[in-house]
């Protein structure tokens, strides 16, 4: 059994799926997941975008629901008995389906820490009881872990085998002078909330120094995007970019404006410079200002043990300050970004964390007498 509750969730456990049926060719699979998953093999019962929801009071509305999903999928796991559950990310859901499973007699393998190390931490131990080990795609996560008795391994980040399988890691393609990325995130909160200021920020910034942008779209979030543009005045540089072609057009791009979160490794393993915003809504982010206990927001500040790039955080994601970062860093500073964004690719480590997650999972299968 499988559950990603998120687009980057199911890209991961589809990777790790599809090499886990190389190890594993008789292996069935079933749950949820999205396009990666199901193409991998996975017989979705519920799709990715019932689970990808954002915000500590935006997801209240959608607790009837999430609740009936949960019980459909403690059914089927009822019902089928699967020897092991993969259960991706999305820790408020999948710890209490957790719970539920391993009352079923069903073991617990968590693929995509938790971020337990930024807030909520009293439940690592509930980690601790419910997971026979924590698959960590983070380096720092580990040492986290083992701090608190718990099971768990680096397996690498799976973005580093994306870039390497469409020979981009390390590639440097020639940049296209004064072209800047545009990248609002994987959820249609996401887009809602970024890409407006990004246009509006793009339109006060003059063709001298930007003459052309990309937006370059995440799987998913088609509608919300042709939502924000229609409401938008258009801008002649701007062209939307998505499917394969996108990475490669953001790693010719000389500068990124994009949301937290993986987007942020995606710009460091292409070697662009980026600025980093986030928005919740007022609520959210006030909660999440009293839980939340980490020095930044974006990974590869937390990767590099530093403030690399800027992150523009709620109000101060605003058009003035945007284009303030944006001339700096279209100039000396994001040479200097750059070098830091090369540390930050050595310690993600070469490709093959597909592969390792796979072969981890293969070994708890193995243990629990499948395969």
């Amino acid at each position: 059994m499988i559950v990603a509750g998120e687009v980057s969730g199911d890209t991961h456990a589809g990777n790790m799926l599809a090499e886990l049926r190389a190890l594993e060719p008789a292996l069935e699979a079933f749950g949820v997941g999205g396009e990666r998953l199901v193409e991998a093999g996975l017989e979705a019962v519920a799709g990715v975008d019932e689970l990808a929801h954002m915000g500590l009071v935006e997801v209240l509305r959608e607790l009837p629901r999430i609740r009936r999903l949960m019980d459909a999928l403690v059914a089927e796991a009822a019902r089928r008995r699967p020897g092991l559950a993969v259960l991706v990310d999305s820790p408020d859901f999948n710890l209490r389906l957790a719970e539920r499973l391993r009352n079923l007699g069903v073991e617990v393998v968590l693929y995509v820490s938790p971020q337990l190390w930024a807030w909520r931490k009293g439940r690592v131990r509930t980690v601790a009881r419910l997971a026979r080990e924590v698959l960590c795609l983070l380096p720092f996560e580990v040492p986290f872990y083992a701090a608190h008795g718990v099971a768990a391994r680096y397996v690498g980040h799976p973005l580093v085998d994306e870039i390497a399988r469409v020979g981009l890691l390390g590639a440097r393609p020639q940049r296209v002078p004064q072209r800047l990325a545009l990248l609002p995130g994987s959820r249609a909160m996401e887009v809602r909330q970024l890409l407006p200021v990004m246009l509006r920020t793009l339109a006060s910034i003059d063709p001298g120094l930007v003459s052309e942008a990309v937006l370059v779209e995440a799987p998913g979030v088609a509608a919300p995007i042709d939502a924000v543009l229609a409401a938008s005045e258009p801008d002649p540089r701007l062209r939307r970019v998505a499917g394969a072609v996108r990475r490669e057009e953001l790693a010719r791009s000389q500068l990124a404006w994009t949301a937290s979160g993986t987007a942020t490794l995606e710009c460091a393993l292409l070697d662009v410079p980026m600025v980093v915003g986030y928005r919740l809504r007022g609520l959210s982010f006030a909660l999440a200002r009293l839980l939340v206990r980490v020095p930044h927001v974006a990974l590869v500040n937390l990767i590099a043990e530093q403030g690399l790039v800027p992150e523009l955080l709620q109000g101060h994601f605003a058009p003035q300050r945007l284009a303030a970062a944006t001339h700096r860093l279209l100039g000396t500073e994001g040479e200097a970004q750059r070098r830091g964004l090369a540390r930050v690719r050595d310690r993600l480590g070469p490709p093959g964390a597909s592969r390792a997650a796979a072969r981890a999972v293969a070994e708890h299968l193995a243990a629990v007498g499948i395969g």
